[in-house]
């Protein structure tokens, strides 16, 4: 299996603020960013849920786009970090072509309905109170906090970044699934 890994500028740091959380990782956890070649991505993923605003979500729903998946909690610092970088993601992209989509973990819902309010987040985001939909995506560790998966138009795992991103990373990641350059 080839994979190419992309790391930070150290792997201690990220360790650092993904555990910094309050959340336990295993001490294999994969911090950075891995990129998955696609003869090499697996299956499509699919959940359903719910979203904030009470509505049903079906993942196999967004086939036929890229889909940018971010898990985040209102209580995580790094979380509360990147979110700027996907909100001007959600707002600059065609969202015939690419959907954002983020995903609150083990939050409590007053709290996750005042940090979407205050960072002005239009995408939809699904709650996951138990973290039971993270635990199902291939390659993230179950209590991984902040990160992203990108899927390609299949809905198959395209890219993982487990720890905070930043808007650079961030478009490099989603022009390379998309084929084309992002601006950052």
């Amino acid at each position: 299996m080839i994979r190419t890994v992309v790391w930070g500028a150290t792997l201690l740091v990220p360790l650092l603020v993904v555990t910094g959380c309050g959340r336990e990782q295993p001490a294999s956890a994969l911090v950075g960013t891995e990129e998955v070649a696609e003869g090499e991505r697996g299956e499509p993923i699919s959940f359903t849920g719910t979203t904030m605003g009470g509505e049903p979500f079906d993942l196999s729903d967004l086939r036929g786009r890229v889909v940018v998946i971010n898990s985040w909690a209102s209580w995580c610092a790094p979380c509360r970090s990147e979110m700027p970088a996907f909100v001007d993601l959600h707002t600059s992209v065609d969202s015939q072509e690419v959907a954002v989509i983020g995903l609150n973990v083990s939050d409590q819902p007053a709290a996750a309905e005042e940090f979407v309010d205050e960072l002005d987040m239009s995408f939809p985001t699904i709650v996951d109170l138990e973290g039971s939909i993270l635990a199902t995506i291939p390659g993230v560790p179950p209590k991984s906090l902040p990160s992203t998966v990108i899927l390609d138009r299949d809905g198959r795992i395209a890219s993982r970044i487990i720890g905070p991103t930043d808007p650079i990373g961030l478009a490099r990641e989603l022009g390379r699934v998309l084929g084309t350059e992002v601006d950052s």
